[in-house]
């Protein structure tokens, strides 16, 4: 009996959470039954060669000529009809895509063609949606609202990602589940043993110079939405308050503000405390060795990094956004929430972490175990599995 063919398609394969998450369905997803594939916009990414070796790759820019020709949708219709042929050349079964970006292109091909479609929606559209949808948002609104109710199924990565969706555009509920990611704890526990080669992030300062050491880490796209601002802030607070303590934070990713970042860093005086370190192979590496992971964001579907850092036993501060982190932390109970948008609370909320860190560490401990025991990352891919078959048999399923 032929295997199930599984399109999977994302924008490129930078350093994201969406990313990651794709890789990690990819890798565990069950090869007995499925064979998937990965389709991108852009053959870019420092994720590509953590891409499965059976899992084949290909892209519209290697496949279609780039046009000197211009005018507003020209564009996103050659994408839309080359994922069309793409899915017919290869037979596929089922198209599954993640981002409200690439659900405008594969969506739309595989309902052009009849191939089933699952599309993932990551993050609150009411929040999310604006900052990152460019020029003719009504319109693409509007698109993903049809889009989004001919999915054969739609998923959303939190509880409160669906209801936001569902308000904002207009998904019937019986179209819409809410699918949980998963992590690789075997996988994220090897990697927090790899050395960090940064004699900044690893020297021990001389007792002379400060009591003590405290590091800081933080990660993800450098964008306004990740709120890296508002932790920069906290950090020139707390260095002023606590100057017998050598503060060292680093903040791994890239993105289009970072220059902006550079120049509020300088301005504060923060070069020898905050390091841009771009994207990081070893990240999980990286968030073991801090005394505190935080996750400063303004907005959030259901952010990987912060379940990473959790699998690590590495404590944790993320800001209440409206969908994501309070379900990962159980309103709190494995971790502390602070209000999405305040570098002052995110400034009390590490000091607190000063003044009690065995407090801190206690429940670190007891947020290690529950991501161990309630977000498998093999669990997420066979939950996958079920919804892929489903709807490769064409059959609507319920939430």
């Amino acid at each position: 009996m032929r295997r199930i063919r599984v399109v999977f398609s994302i924008g490129a394969m930078h350093g994201g959470g969406s990313e990651r998450q794709m890789l990690l369905l990819l890798r565990h997803l069950d090869r007995q039954q499925f064979e998937p594939m990965l389709y991108l916009v852009y053959k870019t990414g420092p994720l590509l060669n953590q891409v499965p070796f059976d899992v084949p790759v290909t892209s519209f820019d290697t496949r279609v000529t780039a046009s000197r020709i211009y005018f507003p949708g020209l564009m996103h219709s050659r994408r839309v009809r080359d994922y069309a042929r793409f899915l017919q050349e290869v037979n596929a079964d089922v198209s599954y895509d993640r981002t409200f970006l690439m659900t405008l292109i594969s969506a739309a091909g595989a309902q052009k063609i009849g191939v089933p479609n699952v599309s993932t929606i990551v993050t609150d559209p009411e929040t999310g949606f604006a900052p990152v949808a460019g020029r003719f948002q009504w319109f693409k609104r509007r698109l993903l609202h049809r889009l989004y109710n001919n999915s054969t199924q739609v998923l959303a990565v939190s509880d409160g990602a669906r209801e936001a969706a569902i308000r904002f555009y207009g998904i019937r509920q019986d179209r819409i589940a809410s699918f949980r990611n998963g992590v690789d704890v075997d996988w994220i526990q090897q990697q927090a043993t790899q050395a960090i080669q940064d004699f900044w992030w690893t020297a021990q300062k001389p007792p002379a110079t400060a009591s003590r050491v405290f590091r800081l880490v933080t990660a993800g796209r450098l964008n306004q939405q990740k709120g890296f601002h508002l932790l920069i802030d906290a950090v020139a607070d707390l260095r002023h308050r606590f100057q017998e303590i050598e503060f060292r934070i680093a903040i791994l990713g890239d993105g289009p503000h970072r220059s902006n970042l550079e120049k509020q860093i300088a301005a504060l005086h923060l070069n020898e405390t905050v390091h841009l370190v771009g994207f990081q192979d070893n990240a999980i590496a990286w968030y073991r060795s801090a005394d505190v992971f935080v996750l400063p964001s303004l907005v959030e579907g259901m952010p990987n990094v912060l379940l990473e850092a959790m699998a690590c036993g590495t404590p944790v501060i993320s800001s209440d956004c409206r969908s994501g982190p309070a379900e990962i932390l159980d309103g709190g109970h494995y971790g502390n929430l602070v209000p999405a948008g305040s570098a002052d609370e995110i400034r009390d909320a590490i000091t607190a972490m000063l003044m009690n860190p065995s407090a801190a560490h206690q429940l670190a401990a007891e947020a290690k175990k529950h991501v161990a025991q309630h977000w498998s990352a093999q669990a997420a891919a066979d939950r996958l599995g079920q919804i892929l078959k489903r709807c490769a048999r064409m059959e609507i399923p319920g939430p």
